[in-house]
């Protein structure tokens, strides 16, 4: 199991230099990372150059007030918690310490153990926030799919570099076809790989290239023309889980360039700021087009793919596995409808496993999901009379129906629309519907030839 820990920073800004070397001996640790400054100005340089998790923060400094910083440190590192801490208690200096940003309030002399507590309250909210960040991003996407699960998912060699990959926190490049199920095996490798943070996803060709980089780097608030306030990216969000990049090979070269970067140095900065942010995300890519010949077309950066090919994934198309057919039929029928008793007949698991199968594993679920919504009361499902749609859905059927003759396309489409009419009652408005062309042309297509 893969649990990498995560080291935080808590930056010190006070003129009391006895205090500091107190706190920073007894703060440090392989969790924790402290950072001294001794004026407000040197806070706010080493807040502009560092990512910071938890400021402690003096009232009086050399140049200025405490409260007077807070705004500056909220703009560097908009999540850091920031406990104010002084020498002159009153309720009118806390107030203002918090209506300027600070988390909390620690009045001089304090324990040492009392500010170990305090930072951990710190670092617990911050660990909440970005949890509650991941999820409210997740359901504003829907991403959320049944996955496989079990031992058995996929050739012996695809199983056993997945198990390889979950133990591992290289990057991780599955190829295959459209809807082989390419983001289901990167979904799969990182429920098996320990990691607490979200599973996050990404198809590169869906965006626009400019909304690419937002999404994944993030940016800062009036980076361009309609960022209203700071946003953070995927790399970010995906904070010690991992990310997936859908059709890598259609992001553009500027993009490629940076993710090479992010790729080296495990940072990013957000599109129109300065501050760099760690990522601890683990990056796996997915691709239905062949690399080699990209980068051969100069399509794709070659430096990329060695970074990104550590780890290989290949999926072979569903009709090359088709022993895996009746499982995968199954499996979808219990994620669907536990609860119905909804079962395949023999004749319908032999149909599917001889059915071509050209959209793969995503078009072997949409057929399940479709038979589950027609299923009748006797609880078979019906899913030969699905795979009918389509070409090479038509000649399958002509195929089995024929034994072996080859029918003309006219006469397939024809028998195809018998079919439907019969399963409408003879409802011509609802069988053109169904076949989505117009009623005059369903009518045209069935008056008998000249």
């Amino acid at each position: 199991m893969n649990t990498e820990s995560r080291q935080h920073t808590v930056l010190i800004i006070d003129d009391d230099r006895l205090l500091c070397q107190m706190a920073s001996e007894f703060l440090a640790s392989d969790e924790i990372k402290v950072m001294v400054a001794h004026t407000g100005k040197d806070g706010l340089d080493l807040c502009a150059r560092n990512h910071v998790d938890v400021v402690l923060l003096d009232q009086k400094l050399p140049d200025g007030e405490g409260c007077d910083f807070c705004p500056h440190i909220i703009g560097y590192s908009e999540n850091a918690k920031i406990i104010f801490i002084t020498a002159f208690p009153s309720f009118k200096n806390a107030l203002k310490a918090i209506e300027n940003g600070a988390f909390s309030y620690l009045t001089k002399p304090f324990d040492l153990t009392e500010l170990k507590l305090a930072i951990g309250k710190c670092l617990r909210m911050n660990e909440l926030e970005r949890t509650e960040e991941s999820v409210r991003y997740q359901n504003a996407l829907d991403t959320t799919r049944g996955l496989l699960t079990g031992e058995e998912d996929g050739p012996a060699d695809v199983r056993e570099t997945i198990i390889t990959a979950a133990g591992s926190s290289a990057p991780v490049l599955i190829t295959g076809e459209t809807g082989s199920g390419k983001s289901r095996i990167a979904r799969l490798i990182h429920a098996r790989s320990g990691r607490h943070g979200p599973f996050m996803a990404i198809n590169c060709a869906a965006l626009p290239e400019n909304l690419i980089e937002s999404e994944l780097f993030g940016h800062e608030k009036g980076a361009f023309s309609g960022a209203q306030a700071v946003k953070k990216g995927l790399l970010e969000i995906a904070e010690n889980g991992s990310l997936l990049l859908d059709e890598i090979s259609e992001m553009s070269f500027h993009l490629q360039a940076k993710l090479l970067g992010v790729l080296d140095e495990m940072r990013i900065r957000r599109v129109g700021g300065v501050v760099f942010h760690p990522v601890r995300a683990r990056i796996m890519a997915a691709t239905n087009c062949n690399l080699e010949d990209k980068i051969r077309s100069r399509e794709f950066r070659e430096d990329l793919f060695y970074r990104l090919n550590v780890l290989r994934i290949h999926l072979p198309p569903l009709r090359e596995r088709k022993e895996e057919i009746p499982r995968l039929a199954r499996t979808f029928l219990e994620e669907m409808a536990p609860q119905r008793g909804l079962r395949l007949s023999d004749p319908d698991l032999e149909r599917i496993r001889s059915y071509p199968w050209p959209g793969n594993i995503r078009e072997l679920r949409n057929v399940i999901e479709r038979a589950i919504i027609r299923a009748g009361a006797d609880g078979e499902l019906r899913v030969a009379p699905l795979l009918s749609g389509g070409e090479n859905g038509l000649k399958a059927q002509a195929m089995q129906e024929t034994g072996g003759e080859i029918l003309p396309l006219e006469a397939v489409e024809r028998r195809h629309i018998d079919s439907v009419l019969r399963r409408k009652g003879g409802n011509l408005a609802q069988t053109a519907k169904a076949l989505g062309i117009s009623l005059n042309t369903l009518k045209r297509k069935l008056r008998p030839p000249d």
